[in-house]
């Protein structure tokens, strides 16, 4: 079974114009954070809405959090089509998957990730933008606010959720329609890391951007290691063709496999080359 781990992701800012106009869109945006939860299984770290571009930090395996991503652009893209009449905004739309190896990796997206908003523009500190995690972390939270979903048909919660998904019964909801952020991000986990809000302060004032958006921009490539790769590879022979043995599969079924790990794991042509004991050339044209 592939090892979970940790990975930032990242639209392309600079693909789009806007994401989310209005309030509106970006609560439909949150409560989306919740429901590709529950769809894909991973753990959500952290988060930030900005107008044209999202951050996450996800927790679990590198396709767990591609099924994520995937699905929380097809569900963008179906409320802008369905709000503001427009087709195919999302669908092409860049993502950057970054893993991420160490502690003091994660500790730097973290604070990454909650300063986005201060320097895109936001005039206050990232614990009061309303669309990130920022504002769940080292503070109460007034649960008056919000309500039990099991207090509401299953009719009324597809209507103001948008989704048929069943959520679990002890989330809840505000008024204004918006999930409570933390019955589905791991606060407690993120003050753990942290330790103090002091600490948490010192990696907020760190200038990170010019580290992280390096990371970002190479995104696309490949960062899973030889040893790790062929353990997903194996895991893919299994489930895909009851064998742990590559050596077994003829060449149509290895070109299978090449284009999962090119699709999946976006692994380089040699890489898979070397996975799958074929020539690079053979695959130029199949990947």
């Amino acid at each position: 079974m592939e090892r979970k781990g940790f990975y930032h992701i990242c639209t392309d800012g600079n693909a789009l114009s806007w994401m989310f106009k209005d309030d509106q869109d970006f609560i439909a945006g949150i409560n989306r954070i919740g429901i590709c939860k529950i769809i894909s299984g991973v753990l959500v770290w952290a988060y930030t809405l900005m107008d044209n571009h999202v951050h996450l930090l996800l927790n679990g395996t590198l396709p767990m959090c591609k099924s994520f991503i995937d699905k929380y652009k097809l569900l963008t893209g179906k409320w802008i089509s369905h709000k503001y009449k427009i087709s195919k905004q999302i669908k092409e739309l860049p993502v950057s998957i970054i893993p991420l190896k160490t502690e003091e990796d994660i500790l730097e997206t973290l604070a990454y990730i909650d300063r986005n908003s201060i320097v895109a523009g936001f005039q206050g500190l990232p614990s009061e933008y309303t669309w990130g995690s920022s504002c769940l972390l080292f503070r109460d939270t007034d649960c008056s606010m919000f309500r039990s979903l099991k207090e509401f048909s299953s009719n009324q919660l597809r209507d103001l959720l948008k989704t048929r998904i069943t959520l679990p019964e002890d989330w809840t909801i505000n008024e204004q329609g918006m999930l409570n952020p933390e019955c589905f991000t791991e606060c407690q986990k993120v003050e753990a890391l942290f330790r103090t809000p002091v600490r948490y302060l010192y990696y907020i004032t760190k200038k990170l951007e010019g580290k992280i958006d390096l990371a970002l921009s190479q995104g696309q490539k490949t960062f899973i290691r030889d040893k790790e790769l062929r353990l997903i590879t194996i895991d893919l022979c299994k489930q895909n063709f009851s064998t742990d043995d590559v050596g077994k599969l003829d060449v149509k079924s290895r070109l299978t496999l090449a284009r999962i790990l090119r699709r999946d794991y976006a692994s380089t042509t040699k890489q898979i080359a070397r996975m799958l004991h074929l020539d690079a050339d053979l695959l130029k044209g199949f990947v």
